[in-house]
Parts: structure tokens; sequence; C-alpha cells
């Protein structure tokens, strides 16, 4: 293994599209590692922290936009693109609010997969002028109606999207249950809803525009 190799996780639930998109990063220095759960993809993020990660928005095990954030969280250098078949804006503000530089389709060719990946190597932000104006105007709306979460509140909203319990939660954080649930309530509170039910229901770009807003 060359030490300028610069290692690339490929997660997604799909054994064949995490193939193909390993096979397109299969290019020195790229050196791609593939894993289609969540478990498996933090197994290897650990095992070898990656410059680079491209995340379906689909694992084996649940969504891949909850893996972005942990994957910046444990590897701040990180750069995260998120694997699509919708570029349309909406899935592009999910994206973004989720700590990714960009997207990459499922249709596009070696080259393009190729392009997007040198951009965010060296740091550029991949998405339309439109996409990030509609988050930020979204982030803005949303912390004049509720608030902003502060960093323990984001931490215990994204495990409380993945459906941890308090229980785990507190496990996970190394905290007491009624610290969880107090974190929970001030979440609750802040998003305008009332039941971790109605979490499901809030839009994912809208929740984590509140999330990034402070």
């Amino acid at each position: 293994m060359s030490d300028a190799a610069v290692a690339v996780l490929v997660a997604s639930g799909s054994p064949a599209y995490a193939a193909g998109l390993a096979g397109f990063l299969r290019e020195p220095p790229l050196e791609p590692v593939v894993a289609h759960t969540t478990g498996q993809a933090l197994a290897l993020a650990a095992a070898r922290p990656p410059l680079l990660a491209v995340v379906d928005e689909r694992l084996a095990d649940g969504p891949g936009l909850d893996l972005v954030g942990t994957i910046r969280e444990a590897h701040p250098s990180a750069r995260v693109l998120v694997a699509t078949w919708d570029g349309s804006s909406a899935a592009q503000v999910e994206a973004l609010a989720a700590g990714a530089v960009g997207v990459v389709l499922a249709t596009w060719t070696r080259e393009a997969v190729l392009e997007a990946v040198a951009d965010a190597l060296r740091g550029v932000v991949r998405f339309d002028v439109e996409v990030v104006r509609s988050l930020g105007a979204l982030a803005r709306q949303s912390v004049a109606q509720h608030g902003v979460l502060t960093d323990q509140e984001r931490v215990v909203l994204r495990l409380m999207r993945q459906g941890l319990t308090y229980k785990e939660i507190a496990l996970r954080l190394g905290v007491s249950w009624h610290t969880v649930r107090t974190h929970a309530q001030s979440i609750l509170r802040k998003l305008g809803v009332h039941s971790r039910r109605e979490l499901g229901g809030f839009g994912a770009a809208e929740g984590l525009a509140l999330a990034v807003a402070g």
C-alpha cells in the first residue's frame, strides 16, 4: 500500500452498485473498500480512516444519510459524497444538510464520478447555487421559529432518527437516561413536534437544516 494512497469508503446496500462504484474508483492513488451496512462501514472507517466516502442513500440496514453525519463526526477531515438516483434540488438539499460535499448520480459515467471525487478531495462543494440558498433559507426559518440545537442535541437527534431508544442512546453516549430524555424533550420542542413518532414524518432537510444552523 503506497504512502500516497487515498482510502475511499464505498457504502451501498446494493452489492452490484457498490462493486460498480468501487470499479470506477479503483485507479491509483484511490484505494476503495466496500461496505453494505452501517456497521461494516464504521468498522472499515475505524480500521483505516478514509479521506473520502461515497455513501448510497440506501444501505442494507437503514438510510445512508445518517451514516454521512456519523462519518463526519468520527473523521472530520473526510469528504463525503452521497450516491443517489435523484438529482433533484430536494435530494441535494438533504445531502448538503447531512454534511456531504456533493452528490454522485447513479447514471453517471466513470469520468463524471472521478471528476466529482477529484473535486471532493480538493474541498470543492458541488451543489447548485439554488440548493445552497434553499438550505440557508430553511435554516434561517427554522431558527426563527424554533431556536438552535446544541451540539449534544444534534447528536441525540441523529440517533433518535436511527430509531435508538433513550436507553440505547444513553449507553452509546455514556450519559444517563434522564439526560437523554431532557435532550429529547428539548429537541421535540425546537422542532415543533410533539412525539418521537412525528420525527419520522419530519422532513430530513428541515430537521438537518435546524441541526446545522448553529
